[in-house]
């Protein structure tokens, strides 16, 4: 009757193997079995290359000299009688496959591991679990800012710096003001802004194939990242291209401290995309492309009557306005007709208020306006902070961001403080109520008056 042994019998496997009794493949630095059952392999406790040893090893045998590794004619480099030390047990028969020595099948030791920074790895979890949900309304850009833009931060470091500075503002504002979490969270955020715009700033002056989208995104980011950093206290603002802009051009005119003045700032972040965009429009392919999506005009619900006649009192009155004091190179008709067409495209992007899912196309408004209209804001003129506190208005749809919330209710009622109400009552009773607030309040009596 022929043996039913099917394999050759050896008594060298692992103790794993042994005490389930099946047959070992001996292989080093561990066998397969214990592999695939993710068990530790006594091969590897051991110190063995793929045989246990025994209680009592055998001697190691006395090495023969090897003088055939040195060439025969010329320097020896140092290979003459080199003493190779054989296995320390007996070499396997014929019949048996002979096994890899240990350290010919063991690799080289890897460098030491980077040091894991525990605060960055839960700011990546904050972003890839909750923040992106956060950013926009549009239900198509979510897979978006989760995977595609993720994706652009694994290759390129300003990215990944901006995903967690828009991840740790988020995590701040689930703190209270002043609390030592919402310092933590709001330093790191800092920490990780400066050192994104320091890589991106040089960059965007000439986009290539490669860095194009990289550029695009940390633009959109630096959109929620500023409007939530103008909103952190004083003592935790650090210097930077844009965060200390208010207090130092002087083409501001706005009262230092105003948030008026601040969100002069955000304008220049909201402006620069525009750049951004332009020169990297055609590189911007695939999903990265649903980004750039906007609704069209005629396809937005249009307004309820009365907000279409406060539209038009609006348009009146820029039509006839008549400033004291005129701070541009434009004409008096060239003025009013600026301030007329800012009204009408309000009315026209404002309808996007009408549709959850395009609330952030309001931005459009200000991306868009002339340098002409920006420069009427930062000098002051009332009319054109009067338009610029309708758009603040209806910029509360934005309010279920935490990034955004209360910037809307807080430039209407500073404007409200700016304007001499006296003569801007009429057009500001719109934007106060939709703060709760009324042109007759007393907060609002004494106007502040531009240089």
């Amino acid at each position: 009757m022929p043996s039913r042994r099917s394999h050759t019998k050896s008594h060298h496997g692992c103790r794993q193997c042994k005490a389930r009794r099946v047959k070992c493949d001996e292989t080093a630095p561990q066998c397969q079995r214990c592999v695939k059952r993710h068990i530790t392999c006594s091969f590897v406790t051991d110190g063995t290359d793929g045989f246990v040893q025994s209680a009592t090893p055998a001697p190691l045998p006395t090495a023969p000299q090897v003088d055939h590794l040195a060439p025969k004619d010329g320097p020896t480099n140092g290979y003459h009688n080199v003493e190779v030390p054989l296995h320390r047990f007996d070499m396997p028969q014929p019949s048996q496959p002979q096994q890899p020595s240990l350290a010919s099948s063991i690799s080289p030791a890897p460098p030491p591991a980077k040091v894991l920074d525990l605060l960055d790895l839960e700011l990546i979890h904050q972003y890839c679990t909750r923040t992106y949900l956060s950013i926009s309304s549009r239900l198509a850009t979510h897979v978006i800012w989760r995977d595609a833009v993720f994706r652009e931060g694994l290759r390129h470091e300003f990215v990944l710096r901006g995903i967690m500075a828009t991840a740790a503002l988020h995590r701040a504002s689930t703190h209270p003001v002043y609390s030592d979490e919402y310092r933590k969270y709001a330093n790191a955020a800092l920490i990780h802004q400066h050192a994104a715009l320091q890589e991106y700033s040089p960059l965007t002056a000439s986009p290539t194939a490669d860095n194009a989208v990289a550029l695009f995104s940390l633009s959109m980011l630096l959109t929620v990242i500023t409007f939530a950093v103008e909103r952190l206290p004083d003592d935790l603002k650090t210097g930077g291209p844009y965060l200390t802009l208010a207090e130092t051009n002087p083409d501001i005119y706005l009262p230092l401290g105003s948030p008026t003045r601040n969100f002069i700032g955000v304008i220049v972040t909201l402006r620069g995309i525009l750049v951004v965009i332009r020169q990297t429009n055609q590189y911007l392919q695939g999903d990265i492309a649903e980004m750039l999506r906007y609704p069209k005009i005629e396809d937005l619900p249009v307004h309820p009557p009365e907000i279409s006649r406060m539209y038009e009192d609006l348009a009146e009155t820029a039509s006839s306005y008549r400033p004291h004091t005129i701070k541009t190179e434009l004409s008096v008709d060239e003025l009013c007709e600026l301030f007329f067409k800012q009204v009408i495209r309000l009315r026209d992007v404002t309808r996007c208020r009408g549709v959850v899912e395009w609330d952030n196309h309001i931005f459009s408004f200000l991306v868009g306006s002339p340098p002409e209209f920006i420069n009427c804001i930062k000098q002051g003129d009332p009319m054109a902070l009067v338009i610029l506190a309708h758009w603040a208005a209806c910029f509360r749809c934005m309010d279920h961001h935490w990034w955004a919330v209360g910037w809307g209710e807080q430039l209407v009622l500073d404007i409200a403080s700016l304007v001499d109400m006296g003569a801007w009552s009429k057009v500001m009773e719109w934007p106060l109520l939709q703060c709760g607030r009324s042109v007759s309040d007393p907060g609002f009596a004494q106007p502040w008056n531009a240089p």
